[in-house]
């Protein structure tokens, strides 16, 4: 649906998307911690079946899954006689939405 109007401008649109399926899921992590639940509240959000809910948020589970990320680097504290250097780990935390007040 696109919504139009004149300015002095010239005329402008604003294309409206329905929200997605990950943007649901995301805004039902906020309203509840149990992962059946989340699906149950994104389903009904979207108007959509359960089952094609339960398929996108197995899917963005990997992906936070791969999000954690090792990385290990080479000490040559033998060499030089210092102490091992630190392992560092990245975590990059899922969107997620700010309540509106």
């Amino acid at each position: 649906m696109l919504a139009s109007w004149k300015t002095k401008y010239g005329s402008r649109r604003v294309k409206q998307a329905p929200p997605t399926i990950e943007e649901a899921l995301t805004a039902a992590e906020c309203m509840s911690s149990d992962a059946e639940q989340q699906v149950e509240i994104a389903a009904s959000l979207l108007g959509v079946e359960a089952d094609e809910v339960r398929e996108v948020a197995r899917k963005m589970k990997k992906q936070n899954e791969r999000r954690l990320t090792l990385s290990i680097s080479p000490s040559a504290s033998s060499e030089r006689r210092m102490p091992p250097r630190p392992v560092l780990v990245e975590y990059r935390a899922a969107k997620r939405l700010v309540g509106m007040r």
